[in-house]
């Protein structure tokens, strides 16, 4: 009975009572035992008196009532409180750095030009996917626990620069003027100079188109090493033995050492650029030329540590990339070298751009073919004259870098620094393209062979449509417009049809030829499975265009049958001789082309949507200007009246003859030489 008096709880790891049972349950059952235990005793209470059991309640409700309010102030010793986790963020001050101000090495140089400081401040560059790593990674285990931070400088003021573009292995994107490149060239060689010392080599394309860039860069040059001379001096820079080194070398059909070994003394630097000599080939070997330096100066990252930073200065996508294009790679990426790459804009789907030259003998303007593309691997954009009036966009910048330069930047760590050069001036005029619409079409750099391009071709059966049909278009030329304005009359307007009909149907036959060779049926399903942006674009603005071009011929040949057909010799001679063919929305002769027209459509209407303010999108809303339909407009212009039967023909004039003096005879003069052809130069 006294442990019934204490009051059992149980055991705290007995499954069977619950951790929160309360207190009064077990008092409760302790007075039910004592009731059972004295049987007869409660016989007699209950026997004797009523009030006992009334008086026994109340106690009872009383207790539990009492034991319900109270409250267990200590825990028992099996209870664990539960664990309170909070994240706390440290925050470590940052530290102010202090501003320094820099006098320049050249003070009476002026500040930049407005325009200079717009378009320096407007650089936009693309990160690469895979830029390339100088070495592999190493372990978790090999990591050095605590890696010193670089230090963080200032730039002198001369420098125009966006923090948001400070990315290696990069390809340019936005159009920037030389000076504009120049500065960042000086950010670069910066950034390079605090990991370790530079051996900077000025590569500058020999021919004769690129005169004016060697004069700009002359002017600059001296800012550019003032800028890295006030680095060194503000302890910016680490202080090293003679820790910038600079050569110039210039290319063409064979690379010319202009500085006989690299030199720290700025004047030999200067004057070598400026009295760099022209190579009159016309031949740009710049792959080669990377290689002999490389081959001649390895020499300073061997023996040296030197980081060896090629920057090149160039306006044509270079003559030898066939050949000279992975070793010249391979040996850069051997000797840690980044190339950089100051050069025009690649012309879209194209390998030769032309620029108009004209020549003082004879002031006649002659266009000059020039290496400038193009922008991929291969050839991907189909060859296609568009219908009726407006720009034929045959020779349109990319907005992307020419490919070989572009993969020598991407794999180097380098940066390509697109400027606008002389032989970008046969491009048609469009303004620059926008570098964040460019990106999601950006070639794809990573092949280092034609196997490599191919073998991975293969896997996409759109791809392989999009480069067969640009080549077999190259091979199978088709026309640009026909015929839209005929006179006609009751003797030759059938023939005037026909002939109307065999021209279209050239183009229709190389549509078809192109169509056939590359295009299975039921092709276009398969666009919703492509992942990549720029081949989607590429598929739905060839087959679009192919399409489109079908259609129009069909019915403009289908137009001229029923213009034979329907007409009369009569309907010509009084109400029909003068024929005007109109493109129109609907297809009003070659009915079953209906749904090839509205497939054509979609694909194009794609292009504009998925791609705007690219190539594709120009290309695209230009074939989508005017309809794929043909309307013929029939106009009567009478005849002139015939003459009156009987009618006399006005009397001819009479020929008056006049007397003078006779002169004496004279030698005659002699013919003026002819004028000697034109010396064309080589670009």
């Amino acid at each position: 009975m006294a442990d019934s008096q204490d009051g059992y709880r149980g055991d705290p790891f007995d499954s069977t009572i619950s951790e929160y049972a309360p207190a009064s349950y077990a008092v409760e059952e302790i007075i039910d035992l004592e009731v059972v235990e004295d049987e007869d005793l409660r016989s007699d209470a209950s026997r004797g008196s009523v009030a006992g059991t009334v008086v026994s309640v109340i106690a009872h409700v009383w207790l539990l009532m009492n034991l319900a309010q109270m409250a267990i102030d200590e825990e028992p010793d099996w209870y664990e409180p539960p664990i309170d986790s909070r994240m706390v963020e440290q925050r470590d001050e940052e530290e102010e750095v202090e501003t320094v101000d820099y006098t320049l090495a050249n003070p009476d140089d002026r500040e930049l030009e407005v325009k200079e400081v717009i378009n320096a401040a407007s650089i936009g560059l693309a990160l690469a996917d895979k830029p390339k790593k100088e070495v592999e990674p190493r372990p978790i285990d090999e990591l050095i626990p605590q890696l010193r931070e670089r230090r963080v400088y200032d730039v002198p003021e001369g420098t125009q620069i966006d923090e948001n573009i400070v990315v290696n292995g990069t390809n340019g994107e936005a159009m920037i003027q030389l000076e504009s490149a120049l500065d960042r060239v000086t950010w670069e060689v910066a950034k390079n100079l605090q990991e370790k010392r530079v051996l900077l080599v000025w590569m500058l394309d020999g021919s004769g188109s690129i005169a004016k860039q060697k004069q700009i860069i002359a002017k600059r040059l001296r800012r550019v090493y003032g800028e890295l001379d006030a680095l060194q001096k503000t302890d910016q820079i680490p202080r090293h033995e003679m820790p910038l080194l600079s050569a110039v070398v210039s290319f063409g059909a064979q690379t010319n050492f202009l500085t006989e070994n690299p030199t720290e003394k700025f004047e030999t630097v200067l004057s070598a650029i400026q009295n760099s000599p022209v190579d009159p080939s016309g031949r740009e070997n710049i792959f080669t030329a990377v290689k002999q330096v490389l081959t001649v100066w390895k020499r300073f990252r061997v023996q040296q540590h030197r980081r060896i930073m090629l920057v090149a200065v160039t306006d044509e996508a270079g003559d030898d990339f066939a050949n000279e294009l992975e070793p010249s790679i391979a040996l850069c990426q051997r000797n840690g070298a980044k190339a950089y790459v100051i050069g025009p804009s690649a012309v879209f789907g194209r390998r030769k751009g032309f620029v108009p030259y004209r020549a003082p003998e004879n002031g006649k303007t002659y266009q000059l073919p020039i290496d400038l593309g193009p922008e991929s691997a291969v050839i991907e954009v189909v060859d296609l004259p568009f219908w009726y009036s407006g720009s034929q966009y045959t020779y349109l910048s990319s907005g992307y870098a020419p490919y070989a330069l572009a993969r020598l930047v991407h794999e180097t760590g380098g940066v390509y620094f697109m400027t606008n050069t002389t032989t970008m001036s046969g491009l048609t005029p469009l303004g620059v393209f926008d570098s964040a619409s460019l990106k999601p079409f950006t070639p794809d750099y990573s092949f280092g062979s034609p196997k490599e391009y191919q073998r991975d071709l293969m896997k996409h059966p759109l791809r392989v449509a999009v480069v067969k049909a640009a080549f077999l278009s190259r091979e199978y030329k088709a026309n640009g417009t026909p015929g839209l304005n005929f006179r006609v009359n009751p003797g030759n307007f059938r023939q005037v049809a026909s002939n109307a009909q065999k021209t279209v149907a050239v183009s229709q036959l190389a549509i078809d030829t192109i169509l056939q060779g590359a295009f299975p049926d039921g092709i276009e399903e398969g666009l919703v499975h492509e992942p990549s942006s720029r081949w989607r674009v590429n598929f739905a603005l060839t087959y679009g265009r192919l399409l489109a071009q079908k259609v129009r011929s069909m019915e403009y040949n289908f137009a001229f049958a029923a213009m034979k057909t329907n007409l009369s010799n009569e309907d010509v001679r009084t109400k029909s001789n003068h024929w005007i063919v109109r493109p129109d929305t609907k297809i009003n002769y070659a009915g079953n082309y209906r749904r090839v027209a509205e497939t054509s459509r979609n694909l194009l209407e794609l292009v504009v949507e998925e791609a705007p303010g690219t190539p594709w999108a120009v290309l695209a809303q230009r074939e989508l200007k005017d309809g794929f339909g043909i309307k013929i407009q029939q106009r009567f212009v009478p005849p002139p009246p015939p003459p009156k039967p009987g009618a006399k023909k006005p009397a001819p004039k009479k020929k008056r003859v006049l007397f003078q003096q006779e002169k004496k005879k004279q030698a005659p003069a002699k013919p003026a030489p002819p004028p000697k052809p034109p010396v064309l130069p080589n670009l």
